[in-house]
């Protein structure tokens, strides 16, 4: 038997959650977290084409989260925040970003984040400010590294590349 892929079960829990079965798309999502050891809200709002690497492994994102199109998430990947479910504040993370093993998103209070198109952050960085676009982040706290220079190209790199 093929378990499905978190990513599927996740789509299934945010759209029954859309169509107002807020019961089973939280038990859809307390599945996934069995399945998978990943908290992936309903609420949070996700874009096309999203990976999850090594079946989201201890992937945590608050509620309160927009994650972009073309994006990849590698395990143990913390998308946090303290705010409030329908506040304007949270993080919106654009197109085409990869967020590396054991990074941590971490806003401060009340606030809004911002992860700029086609930024990688990079392995056990912990992210507390805007990044901007197609920067390349590391360490603690996050820092640029550098900017990437494939992007005309359109080509996404490995992480462990950069």
């Amino acid at each position: 038997m093929r378990i499905r892929s978190p990513e599927f079960f996740w789509r299934l829990s945010r759209n029954l959650h859309s169509r107002g079965m807020r019961h089973i798309a939280w038990a859809v999502k307390i599945g996934n977290y069995l399945l998978h050891r990943a908290l992936l809200p309903c609420e949070a709002s996700v874009g096309n084409n999203l990976t999850l690497e090594h079946y989201a492994l201890g992937i945590v994102i608050h509620p309160n989260v927009t994650i972009g199109d073309d994006c990849r998430i590698y395990h143990h990947v913390t998308i946090a925040g303290e705010t409030a479910l329908n506040s304007p504040n949270g993080v919106v993370i654009g197109n085409r970003v990869t967020l590396g093993v054991n990074s941590v998103i971490m806003p401060r209070s009340n606030t809004k984040l911002t992860i700029g198109d086609d930024a990688i952050i990079g392995a056990g960085a912990v992210v507390t400010r805007d990044v901007p676009p197609g920067a390349v982040m590391i360490g603690v706290p996050a820092r640029v590294q550098r900017y990437r220079s494939d992007l005309d190209e359109h080509v996404s790199p490995s992480p462990i590349a950069c």
